[in-house]
């Protein structure tokens, strides 16, 4: 049997750390209430959503229906360092439809912040050091949808909000969003007005990700989108590396030159191998790859980088094919290989999209049809899925190990907490939480 108990303890003794890192960046929020006549305090409003997305709910209704149960509601004001409440009052949680009019006013520069500094203090523990190519963190951009917009007059896209999303891609399969920015439809002068793209929101969000991380080595990850000059100029000018999926059409020329470079230098290519459950080479496909690319704008105005191609056939027998533009150098077999890995790894953040949506946390759910509050409700579930991939990953796991038990789903977890969390809730204050040093043992491919 799964030790619930055990796993309760785990997370308050994890959250408790991070609760010192978020409620002094939520104490930044001012807001003109009158305190002597507010129930709650203005990080209570916050942890009401990061609980209820920690616990997989899903929806406002379903956080509403445990508000009033005193052990999740003291659970709630605990970890939000709450210590002031009405003698002889009952505790409960605030509803939701108070969280969305506090996240109404404000707030977004704050959250983006705690999604940044949580990002930054994973880096700091080293929870990351194996998860670095070459020396550099890996960070994946792409566009999801967010939500539908209700009673929306527009048609198609424009009835939809969508964001551009950068995650800090890993070996072993977690994606920790590290910042986002809105891509909307650019209809409020013009009906006729193209609308906003993933292109146009990676130039916004390029500037604030070197910004946040001025002296971090990192390589970008994108799919065939981004493998243009403009992009692969700008990455360059911040002192990035990049790996992007190199389709034919998007750049057509290019696409071309580097499959005659590749035909006119055989010695550039080698044979895949893999080794197999024990341990034996196992010839799987082919490498190729082609250096001195260029993209050209004119006669004066061009950029060189390099391709790798790619065609295996997977463990399960399903052929792969595929190439890649990386500012990377490429001068052997194994250094083609790694991009191609790496490369590949950019599904890590669409398989992160794949749990937000139908994993319990209520992406593409609309909590509010108000954009700002929608857009902060969002960070905080950003917020709640990082620190869930964490915690997975450096409690859950090794709890299973010690226990011996059997694997089982996150959302099962997730149950069987929410279930030790209504029947005991948290027995200490924040403060006399025992300090839990999380594990790297499973962090590592």
């Amino acid at each position: 049997m799964p030790d619930g108990d055990a796993a309760l303890e785990g997370l308050t003794a994890f959250l408790a750390r991070f609760c010192k890192i978020l409620n002094p960046l939520f104490d930044g929020i001012r807001k003109a209430r009158d305190m002597e006549r507010c129930l709650y305090e203005g990080r209570t409003f916050l942890w009401t959503f990061i609980v209820g997305h920690l616990a997989r709910l899903g929806s406002r209704n379903a956080m509403d229906a445990n508000r009033n149960d005193p052990k999740y509601a003291d659970a709630i004001l605990k970890l939000a360092d709450q210590g002031v409440w009405p003698e002889g009052e009952r505790k409960t949680a605030p509803c939701t439809l108070s969280c969305c009019n506090f996240l109404s006013r404000g707030c977004t520069a704050v959250l983006e912040k705690a999604l940044v500094d949580i990002v930054s203090h994973m880096i700091r523990l080293k929870l990351f050091e194996n998860a670095r190519f070459r020396g550099l963190f890996v960070i994946a951009v792409d566009g999801t949808k967010q939500e539908r917009i209700r009673c929306c007059k527009w048609l198609g896209n424009r009835a939809n909000r969508y964001v551009l999303e950068a995650k800090l891609v890993t070996p072993w399969g977690s994606a920790y969003s590290v910042m986002s920015v809105p891509i909307k439809p650019w209809h409020d002068r013009d009906d006729d007005e193209k609308q906003d793209s993933e292109y146009r929101g990676f130039l916004r969000l390029a500037p604030l990700l070197k910004a946040a991380f001025p002296h971090l080595g990192i390589c970008i990850l994108g799919d065939g989108l981004y493998a243009c000059k403009p992009i692969m100029e700008l990455c360059e000018s911040y002192g990035w590396e990049y790996i992007f999926t190199f389709k034919e059409g998007r750049t057509p020329t290019a696409f071309a030159e580097a499959r005659d470079l590749m035909e006119h230098a055989p010695s550039n290519s080698g044979t895949l191998v893999r080794h197999d459950a024990r341990g034996r080479r196992v010839e799987c496909g082919r490498l190729a790859w082609a250096r001195g690319v260029e993209i050209a704008n004119g006669a004066d105005d061009w950029h060189v980088f390099n391709v790798v191609r790619v065609s295996e056939n997977d463990a399960n027998g399903a052929p792969y094919e595929g190439q890649f533009a990386t500012s990377l150098e490429v001068a052997c077999l194994k250094d083609a290989d790694d991009v191609c890995k790496w490369g590949r790894r950019r599904w890590d953040i669409e398989s992160s999209f794949h749990v937000e949506k139908n994993g319990g946390y209520g992406l593409e759910h609309n909590f509010c049809n108000k954009a700002r509050v929608s857009r902060n409700i969002y960070l905080l579930m950003q917020i709640a899925h990082n620190l869930w991939q964490l915690f997975n990953s450096t409690c859950l796991l090794p709890l299973q190990k010690k226990r011996r038990n059997r694997n089982m789903t996150q959302r099962k977890w997730v149950e069987v907490i929410l279930q030790k969390l209504v029947a005991r809730g948290i027995a200490l204050a924040l403060d006399e939480l025992p300090r839990r040093y999380v594990s790297r043992e499973f962090l590592t491919l």
